[in-house]
C-alpha cells in the first residue's frame, strides 16, 4: 500500500471530511484485485484509489456511503456473478471477495477565541486529546508560532473578530477566552448563529448574566442562548491559566463521552451549569 494513499486519507481527514476505508480481506476465483487492495470513499462519493472498478466497486461505494452515515465497521461478501443472491454484482468473473469497511472520522474541531494565557494553555493541551485546534485572535503579536504546538493552526481575525471562520458544525467545540468583555461578546455573537456543539464563555456569573441579557435584547433566541456553557469549565478550584485549561478540557471530554447534555438539551441560561467563576482575565 502506497504512502501516497495514507497521506491523501490524512489530508481528507484534516479537511474535516468523513470517509470509509474499504479493504479486500479475502478473495477466491477470478477477481479484479486480491487481498490487501484498498480504497477510501469520501462522504460525497469521491474515491481515493480503487479496488478494481466496475460493478463491484460501485456496490462497495454505495455500502460505504451508507456506513458513513451511521459510523462503525462491517464485513460484506460480494459475488462476482449474475443472479439474485445477496451480494451478486452482475459480473461474470465468477469469483468472490470479502471487503472490510471501516469509517474514519475527522478529529473534532476546537476553535479557541483568544491567544492569551488561557488560550495558549488550552491550545497546548488539546491536540494530545484529539482536537484539531485553531486559535483565533486579532493581535498578530499574540499569534507567534513559537507560543503554540506545531499542529495548532493560527488565524488572525480582523477588528471586532471579523473575517472568515473555519467550518463549524455540530462536532465543533468553541472556547471563548479573549482579553476582555468586549471581544468575548464579539466572538460570542459570531458563533451563536452556528451549529457548534459546544460553546463556552470565560468569566464570572455576573458577567455571564450581563452578556446574556444584552444578547437577548439584540434578538438572540432562547434556543440559541440556552446552550451556552458559562462560566466555562467544570469546578476544580482552578486559578492558574493551566488549571483553567484543564477544567475547560475536562468539560469538553464530558460532552464527548456523553456525560453531559449536548448544547441543544442543556439547561436554560437562568440555570447555568455550576463551574469555575474564572474572574481572572486572559491577557
Amino acid at each position: 500500500m502506497s504512502l501516497s494513499f495514507h497521506e491523501r486519507v490524512v489530508e481528507a481527514l484534516r479537511q474535516g471530511k468523513r470517509l470509509a476505508i474499504a479493504t479486500i480481506i479475502d478473495s477466491a476465483g477470478s477477481t479484479p484485485r486480491k487481498e490487501g487492495a484498498r480504497m477510501a470513499v469520501l462522504e460525497g462519493g469521491e474515491l481515493l484509489d480503487s479496488i478494481g472498478g466496475g460493478a463491484l466497486e460501485a456496490l462497495v461505494v454505495e455500502d460505504a456511503k451508507g456506513l458513513i452515515l451511521t459510523g462503525g465497521s462491517m464485513v460484506r461478501e460480494y459475488l462476482l456473478k449474475e443472479g439474485d443472491e445477496p451480494g451478486c454484482t452482475g459480473m461474470i468473473c465468477g469469483g468472490r471477495v470479502r471487503v472490510h469497511l471501516q469509517v474514519e472520522l475527522p478529529p473534532e474541531r476546537l476553535l479557541i477565541f483568544g491567544a492569551g494565557h488561557v488560550g495558549a494553555a488550552l491550545a497546548a493541551l488539546t491536540p494530545a486529546l484529539g482536537f484539531a485546534t485553531t486559535v483565533l485572535d486579532d493581535r498578530p503579536e499574540f499569534l507567534e508560532v513559537g507560543r503554540f504546538p506545531g499542529q495548532v493552526q493560527l488565524l488572525r481575525m480582523g477588528s471586532g473578530m471579523s473575517g472568515d471562520l473555519p467550518p463549524v458544525d455540530a462536532s465543533t467545540y468553541v472556547a471563548i477566552v479573549t482579553r476582555c468583555h468586549r471581544t468575548d461578546l464579539e466572538a460570542l455573537r459570531r458563533v451563536l448563529g452556528t451549529s457548534a456543539g459546544y460553546v463556552g464563555l470565560i468569566g464570572s456569573r455576573r458577567k455571564v448574566r450581563v452578556i446574556v441579557e444584552r444578547l437577548r435584547r439584540e434578538g438572540f433566541s432562547e434556543s440559541r442562548l440556552s446552550g451556552l456553557r458559562a462560566p466555562i469549565g467544570i469546578p476544580v478550584g482552578a486559578c492558574t491559566p493551566e488549571e483553567i485549561a484543564v477544567s475547560i478540557a475536562a468539560e469538553m471530554i464530558q460532552l464527548r463521552r456523553g456525560l453531559v447534555a449536548p448544547r441543544s438539551a442543556s439547561l436554560p441560561v437562568g440555570l447555568i451549569q455550576p463551574a469555575e467563576r474564572h474572574r481572572k482575565r486572559d491577557i
